[in-house]
């Protein structure tokens, strides 16, 4: 039997602009949070969503490091 070709990986940008777009998209969430309790709207589903961005963002920014090493 023969190895199957090896298959090309990510390009870097990718990751890159994933972990930016998801970054803001966080940031965006935490600004909407403190909106939130200014006005005294509950604050909980913005928080949620912006935990969810915050650990796609860390997790994208971890990933594309640990590729760079590679």
């Amino acid at each position: 039997m023969t190895d199957p070709a090896p298959r090309p990986s990510r390009p870097h940008g990718m990751l890159r602009i994933l972990a930016v777009v998801f970054t803001v998209a966080a940031v965006g969430s935490l600004v909407l949070v403190a909106l939130d309790l200014a006005i005294g709207r509950p604050a909980s589903g913005d928080v949620f969503i912006a935990f969810l961005n915050s650990v796609a963002a860390v997790m994208l920014w971890r990933w594309r490091s640990e590729n760079e090493r590679a």
